[in-house]
């Protein structure tokens, strides 16, 4: 089986004639799904079409969540099928509401997604479920 990997990628290891960190399929699934939902499309430095275009729309105030929920799981699904090729029967679960967030020390209310991603790796059918949630407007991680 191959190796992934780790990321961030530490060359120090490279150069000082050591093998670079690796993990698991599984962790390695989880950080490329990370990477494409919280990456703009054009971004990425060699793949312009990388990312979640979603994002083009984080500032609309007139979207209301049903729309932007189903514009999220068409960026998503379109992304993972493109850039995610090691998983298979992804089912995608989004969910937009208002919800309390620190800032500055203070309570604010913004839109907060969540999205729980789940399927099986193609190499040995391994269920998983990859779950993230991030407020909007501007972005922060929970």
């Amino acid at each position: 089986m191959p190796d992934n990997i780790k990321l961030p990628i530490r060359f120090h290891h490279f150069f000082d004639s050591k093998k670079l960190p690796v993990c698991s399929l599984l962790d390695s699934v989880y950080r490329n799904l990370h990477l494409i939902i919280t990456t703009v499309p054009g971004e990425h430095k060699t793949d312009e079409h990388y990312g979640a275009s979603f994002w083009d729309s984080d500032y609309d105030i007139h979207l209301n969540n049903d729309v932007r929920k189903e514009l999220i799981i068409s960026s998503l699904k379109n992304q993972i099928s493109r850039y995610e090729k090691r998983i298979t029967d992804v089912v995608l679960d989004v969910s937009v509401r208002l919800s309390t967030a620190m800032v500055n020390n203070m309570e604010v209310q913004k839109k907060k997604i969540e999205i729980i991603i789940k399927g099986k790796t193609k190499r040995n059918m391994e269920a998983f479920t990859f779950q993230t949630g991030f407020f909007i407007s501007p972005y922060t991680l929970d």
